[in-house]
């Protein structure tokens, strides 16, 4: 590949927005490593902060992720003392997901993370700046969703995720 290719002002608007999701996501997983929590558990924790108890389906369904890729992350959870999860008192082949007082008491330090994130953000852009990224990023996340026919967001309902 030739070397000015490589350089982010040539790559397309596709590929820039790509590297910097990549990006992004690694910096917000090196900051959950920091608090003790592996790849996707502070998704499937911050979805808990606000459904305890949801069907292991359903927070696979929310996570966007497989319920078998669900179902191994979750079995690491337990093991790490985060979740605990129990068949339906009513229907024994559905099962609940709780979080542990650990996990309860980690949902501080997780907001602290994401607030440094967005402190990050504040020192990257201008509050003007930054309206007009958030316009720009909810115009395509709109665009992409309807073309999909997809869901809400994982953090729509009102959950966001410095909550």
């Amino acid at each position: 590949m030739h070397e000015a290719s490589r350089k982010p002002e040539n790559l397309t608007l596709g590929q820039l927005l790509a590297q910097v999701c990549r990006m992004t996501g690694h910096h917000v997983r090196q900051h959950m490593e920091r608090i003790g929590l592996h790849r996707g558990q502070g998704r499937a924790l911050f979805h808990l902060w606000h459904h305890d108890g949801v069907p292991q389906h359903e927070l696979a369904r929310a996570m966007r992720i497989r319920p078998a890729s669900v179902t191994n992350m979750l079995q690491r959870m337990e093991r790490d003392g985060w979740i605990r999860r129990t068949r339906d008192e009513e229907d024994q082949r559905v099962v609940r997901v709780y979080l542990t007082d650990r996990a309860k008491d980690l949902r501080a330090d997780a907001q602290r993370v994401f607030r440094e994130m967005e402190a990050e953000f504040a020192d990257t852009y201008t509050d003007e700046e930054q309206a007009t990224l958030r316009r720009l990023l909810l115009r395509l996340h709109e665009r992409f969703a309807r073309d999909a026919g997809d869901t809400p967001p994982f953090f729509g309902h009102g959950e966001e995720a410095s909550e």
